[in-house]
């Protein structure tokens, strides 16, 4: 009975919201799609080399990555936060073999119980994109 007791709940919810009418109800959805596809749009291009809700294209990048290290050299607050976890900036400098190491700086939520695990000096382990080896991920 729980999705009936919803359904109820619901009803009762809704009857309190103010209904637009008809050509108004039609404007806002075409007004709420635009802005659901702006965005999406916006999404991707900040998210390009990013992960993927889709594990499979996950478990692909990873796959198709090359294996490497990182050592901290930095930790940087960004001042951004997703609810109450903190958004870094990790200077790394990636190790990955037959090449020299270089610098990247790799953008990381990290909870405060694991801010010990990404001090300066710290290694870890990376897989890196083989084609804009800038772009790196943990694993």
């Amino acid at each position: 009975m729980g999705v009936l007791d919803d359904m109820g709940r619901l009803w009762d919810a809704s009857k309190n919201n103010p209904r637009p009418g008809f050509a108004d109800g039609i404007k806002k959805a075409a007004d709420a799609a635009e802005k659901a596809n702006e965005f999406r749009a916006a999404s991707a291009a900040a998210q390009a080399g990013a992960p993927s809700a889709n594990p499979f294209v996950n478990a692909a990048a990873m796959n198709s990555a090359i294996r490497g290290s990182g050592v901290v050299t930095a930790l940087t607050d960004t001042g951004q936060k997703f609810e109450t976890t903190t958004i870094y900036d990790v200077s790394l400098d990636v190790t990955i073999d037959g090449e020299a190491p270089y610098s990247v700086v790799h953008r990381q939520m990290i909870a405060a119980a694991a801010l010990g695990n990404w001090q300066p000096g710290k290694v870890i382990t990376l897989r890196v994109d083989p084609v804009d080896k800038t772009k790196v991920m943990l694993g």
